[in-house]
């Protein structure tokens, strides 16, 4: 179970630093879209820190997206 979730963890990791650097944002312009500080967004990119479901969430609609678009490894 515990290998799934790191899976899934560094797939979602993937995924948000991908839409971000496609939107042509910083992690500091992200971090103030989402009322979060720069340095969460770079240990969640960098797989040092989980995001949570309400955040996924935020981050999906920052970027016009569906949560489940995370979860999908390219």
């Amino acid at each position: 179970m515990k290998n799934n979730e790191n899976k899934y963890h560094d797939i979602i990791s993937v995924n948000i630093r991908k839409l971000r650097t496609a939107a042509k944002l910083s992690q500091e312009a992200m971090a103030e879209k989402l009322s979060c500080s720069r340095e969460f967004i770079s240990r969640v990119e960098n797989r040092k820190e989980k995001v949570s479901l309400n955040m996924l969430i935020k981050i999906a609609e920052l970027f016009d997206t569906n949560p489940s678009e995370f979860f999908t490894q390219s």
